[in-house]
């Protein structure tokens, strides 16, 4: 996440939203993608949704280890009288089902400023499956970069994550259980057929969750890592934090933005004026001592 509660003031948090050294390549593209190109409210709330779907999936993952200690109650409820309403099974199926559409929901948004990006170019359709099918067999312009047709080419685990949102969104929905060898979550979905198999069986559902986090992680960092490459390197407007109630900001370049001392102030305009709270940084801060600087120059 960007926002980071650096301190308390009385009653008030000091967040921080220019956060350098936290950022990823999808956040600093967030940050400073408006120096290129003018994004409509479509293409802003699906750069949005990039992160905000795979924070979303970490979120319910956390949701779901909370839950998968009471797949025992299932268990004990089926040996003691030969079956069972599987109802905390149902309950975790539900928020892992959820966590495999977040994901797919986050690499969709990001196939989405590619295809926006790169929009002019051969082979670039309007479509998630039909982008990485056309990466596969080799249909994508060689105009376009080659570590982004290199990133869709070898996505391997694509096509596994969108059988999984697929049966979920628009079949039926899977189950969870507790195997009683292995002491493993295990997911089952006969909605979905793996290796000629009429049901798909997940042995280790949040080993599966884990190998789709990492392998959506990597993909979108080198997807974003390469469009942070075409971004002009000009001065962007960035909102520092939230201080005492009030916002702070400053201007800064991309190639500028290293850590909280970047760029240079711009709220030192108003909150050096009488009756104004000064920012909680200004002694600390190198964007405040180069404004400054600047300024009594």
């Amino acid at each position: 996440m960007s926002n980071k509660v650096l301190s308390l003031s009385g009653n008030q948090a000091r967040v921080v939203s220019f956060y350098p050294r936290g950022w990823g390549e999808v956040d600093r593209f967030s940050h400073f993608y408006s120096t290129t190109y003018r994004f409509d409210e479509r293409l802003i709330g699906a750069l949005r949704g990039v992160g905000g779907h795979f924070h979303k999936a970490v979120i319910l993952e956390e949701l779901a280890q909370s839950i998968a200690p009471d797949l025992k109650k299932d268990r004990e409820e089926l040996e003691a009288n030969g079956y069972s309403g599987n109802k905390n099974g149902a309950r975790l199926a539900a928020v892992i089902e959820t966590i495999f559409s977040e994901l797919y929901s986050s690499v969709d948004c990001a196939r989405q400023i590619v295809g926006e990006v790169y929009r002019r170019y051969q082979g670039v359709p309007d479509s998630t499956r039909k982008f990485f099918q056309n990466a596969a067999s080799g249909k994508l312009d060689p105009k376009l970069p080659e570590p982004i047709r290199h990133a869709f080419a070898t996505a391997n685990w694509y096509h596994a994550l969108r059988k999984l949102r697929d049966a979920v969104t628009h079949s039926d929905v899977g189950s969870c259980y507790l195997d009683a060898g292995s002491g493993k979550t295990c997911y089952m979905n006969s909605a979905v057929k793996e290796d000629g198999n009429k049901c798909l069986i997940i042995e280790d559902a949040f080993e599966r969750i884990e190998t789709f986090k990492r392998e959506v992680n990597s993909f979108e960092g080198m997807i974003f890592g390469v469009l942070n490459q075409t971004l002009k390197d000009e001065e962007v407007f960035q909102v520092c934090g939230f201080f005492g109630g009030r916002a702070y900001s400053r201007f800064v370049r991309l190639s500028d933005a290293v850590d909280f001392d970047s760029g240079r102030c711009d709220a030192l305009r108003w909150f050096e004026k009488e009756g104004n709270p000064r920012c909680p940084f200004a002694d600390n801060c190198g964007a405040y001592q180069r404004a400054k600087a600047v300024q009594l120059a």
